[in-house]
This record gives C-alpha cells, sequence and structure tokens, in this order.
C-alpha cells in the first residue's frame, strides 16, 4: 500500500551521501551545540522571570518566547539553507534541560514546537519554503491525535472539526494536524484557536489549546505522507540529505518531553534542598530539617535517579548521531530501547521527587511554594503519551524477543519502524 503512495516528488538519500566523511559536519554541528548552550545559560534569568506569568496566564510570555528566539533555539533543527543552525540532537535536549529549570511550560513548547522543523525538514521543498522563506524562526505547533475530519479533493484535502492539545499554538504560524496515515501542515491564520478549552493544573504555561478548521483548504505539498518515512522517500532528502535528517524523526519527537521533565526534577529538588536549609521540623519550633539522616538519603537517591536518567537521555542521542555521521543507521531494537529510555526518564523525574514530598513539610502544599508547581508539572508530564513506560518496554522487549511488530500502517505504529 505505502509504496503505492510514492510519486516523483518524493526523493530518496543518495547512496552515495552515506558513504561520505561527515567528520567536519558533525564537528560543526558540535560547536554550535555548544554555543547555543552558552546562549541559553545567558537568558535563563529572563526566562524565569516569566514562570509565574506563565502559570498565571496560561501562556508562556512574549518576552520568554523573544529571549528563547534570541538563544537560536527554534532554529536548532533548521536546516542550513534556511539560516537554520542543524545543530547536534543532544545540545538542543540539553538546552530544553536548562530551560526546564526555570520554567517548565517554557521548556516544554520550547521542545515540542521546534521539534516540528525536522518534520517540515522532511517534506515537499515548497512547503519548507513557504514555512522558512521569510523566517529561519518559523514555529508550529502540533495535534496528531486524527479526531477531526478531512476529505480528499483535486489537488489536496479539505479538513474540518477540532483537533485538541497543540501545545504552544499562541507563539506558532503554522500548526500540524494528524489525520491517521499523514499530517496537514496549516497556516495559523487558518484556525480558530478555543482559548477557554485549556483549563489544567499542571504545565498550565504551554497553552495546549484546542483548534477548529472549517473548511479548510491543504493542497498536496503541505501534506506529510508518512509512508514516505517508511519508504525512505522523505521528498525533503532531496535537498536536505545529511546526517540530522536521517535520524529518527519520531524518535526525537517522542523523547522531548523527557528534557521537560528532568530539568523540572532537577529544579525542584534544588529547591527542595535550599528550603531545607533554613525550614525547622515541629512547625518550626523543632530541629533543623537540614540535620535529619532520613531526608539526606531521600536528597541523595533523588539527585541520583535524575542525574542517572539524564546522562542516560544525553548518552543514547549523542550515540544516534554520531551513527548517523557515519552513515549509519540504529536498528529497531535500538530505537525502542531509547523510546523505554526517554519514557523511564519521564516515569523516574516524576517518581525521584515524590520522595521528597512527604517531608516536604506543609509549607509545600501552598500555592505560591514554587514545590507545588514542581509536583503538578511532573504530574502533567507523567500522564503525556510519551511518557507511557509500560508501553514503551512492551515494545522494546517483544523486539528483543523477537516477536513481529504490529505492520506499519499509521502515525503510532510508524515510530517502531522509523
Amino acid at each position: 500500500m505505502a509504496a503505492e503512495m510514492m510519486t516523483e516528488k518524493h526523493g530518496t538519500s543518495d547512496p552515495g551521501a552515506r558513504t561520505r566523511d561527515w567528520s567536519d559536519y558533525r564537528a560543526r554541528a558540535l560547536a554550535e551545540g555548544e554555543r547555543f548552550l552558552a546562549s541559553i545559560d545567558a537568558a535563563l534569568d529572563t526566562i524565569r522571570e516569566g514562570r509565574a506569568e506563565s502559570e498565571a496566564e496560561g501562556r508562556v510570555p512574549q518576552r520568554t518566547v523573544d529571549a528563547m528566539i534570541a538563544t537560536g533555539l527554534f532554529r536548532a533543527l533548521t536546516p542550513q539553507r534556511y539560516g537554520g543552525l542543524e545543530m547536534a540532537p543532544a545540545a538542543f535536549f540539553e538546552g530544553v534541560m536548562r530551560i526546564a529549570t526555570a520554567d517548565a511550560a517554557a521548556a516544554w513548547i520550547a521542545g515540542q514546537i521546534n521539534i516540528h522543523a525536522f518534520e517540515i525538514a522532511l517534506m515537499d521543498e515548497r512547503m519548507q519554503d513557504e514555512f522558512w522563506g521569510s523566517d529561519p524562526n518559523a514555529r508550529a505547533s502540533s495535534s496528531y491525535a486524527p479526531i477531526g475530519h478531512w476529505e480528499q479533493v483535486t489537488d489536496g484535502y479539505v479538513l474540518n472539526g477540532t483537533w485538541t492539545f497543540s501545545s504552544g499554538v499562541d507563539h506558532a504560524q503554522w500548526v500540524i494536524l494528524g489525520g491517521r496515515d499523514r499530517n496537514f501542515v496549516v497556516p495559523s491564520t487558518d484556525v480558530t484557536v478555543d482559548h477557554s478549552s485549556w483549563q489544567v493544573e499542571g504545565l498550565k504555561g504551554t497553552g495546549s489549546k484546542s483548534l477548529t478548521l472549517v473548511n479548510v483548504f491543504v493542497p498536496d505539498h503541505r501534506t506529510h505522507l508518512l509512508a514516505d518515512t517508511y519508504n525512505d522517500v522523505n521528498p525533503g532528502w532531496l535537498v536536505n540529505d545529511r546526517p540530522l535528517y536521517w535520524m529518527s524523526w519520531l524518535g526525537l519527537f517522542n523523547a522531548t518531553p523527557a528534557n521537560t521533565a528532568i530539568g523540572t526534577a532537577l529544579s525542584g529538588i534544588e529547591t527542595f534542598v535550599e528550603q531545607s536549609r533554613v525550614r525547622l521540623t515541629r512547625q518550626g519550633t523543632g530541629a533543623p530539617a537540614a540535620q535529619n539522616p532520613f531526608l539526606h538519603l531521600k536528597v541523595a537517591e533523588a539527585l541520583t535517579r535524575v542525574h542517572d536518567v539524564q546522562r542516560r537521555q544525553l548518552a543514547n542521542w549523542s550515540e544516534m548521531f554520531d551513527r548517523a555521521c557515519r552513515g549509519g543507521e540504529s536498528t529497531p531494537l535500538e530505537r525502542m530501547r531509547m523510546r523505554f529510555d526517554s519514557a523511564d526518564a519521564i516515569a523516574t523525574s516524576f517518581e525521584a521527587f515524590s520522595l521528597l514530598w512527604p517531608i516536604a513539610g506543609a509549607a509545600a502544599s501552598a500555592s505560591s511554594n514554587p514545590l507545588q508547581q514542581v509536583m503538578r508539572d511532573l504530574m502533567a508530564a507523567r500522564n503525556h503519551g510519551s511518557a507511557g513506560k509500560e508501553l514503551a518496554a512492551g515494545q522494546w522487549v517483544k523486539t528483543m524477543f523477537g516477536i513481529e511488530p504490529a505492520p506499519f500502517s499509521d502515525f503510532g505504529t510508524l515510530a517502531y519502524y522509523k
């Protein structure tokens, strides 16, 4: 079925490209990552200052987004031909972790919005020109669950209905909407955002709102056929045939939320330690909390667990990029292991911070206490689809045992293959 969907517009990666020496490309991508991380560190105070507004307004403030734009964040995965950085993914991931220590919501949209640049780079060159032609920092939010309606017409599709949970849509010029075996890219001016639809208690600043479309036409070149990725005939490879874009698109997508969880947990542990330096037990009348050996064990355990998943996450994506720069491709077993590692990182970040909650004191329940927000943000991250640790474990171990996977059919099954 998938092969029948190929057209003359589609491209394949040049076999010769895979055998080239990409060491200079790798060195440049790593250097871009180092410069990016230095820029992120310089922006953290501004991002941190916007955290309360993110929470109160249900959207990340524009000054925070402007500060992230200035770091090059939204050009991290954009092709160089459009002014992008094409940096090593591990540096991008670490940058999102650092942003999360200042504002979890800002980190969430930094990851979710930016990862869509990778998908656009795999699409028709006309789509890329429209997306980045006038702005290398162009941004797209998404809603991949195929709950709207679409009808194929001459030269494209007509979309109607409502798609939900589009994180960061307030700061996006485009939206990507799921249609089971294909995704549609639509200008944000063609959708109606339901600002009242986002009523939550965790990751509030992400503004993951519902979008409604009425008779919106999407031309063929703004459609991403998932069969193209399955068959290694991504149209974007005609102009972006380089190691970064040979990596697993859905692997990157599923791994991105873990970075927010890791950074948020580290921030929460640091806040717990700072509060414990001055907190006294028995409602402020007893011994210093910092002298409690039980607290010492819990802090040590929490930090160790989060740092372990942080190191594993960054090492995985450094390894995958290095493999791509050698012309190699990760096997399904390797991809499923990394898929589990990312889901486990979210679960571990939540569980590690939860170790501290019973000894954080009654003041931690106050809405003004930053520990309260950290707990709610981590709870929300743990409920995201990418945090499905149990499903990810099944995919990994079944692959290990050689159990036949589900055949490719849609967005969900593509993750195993590509």
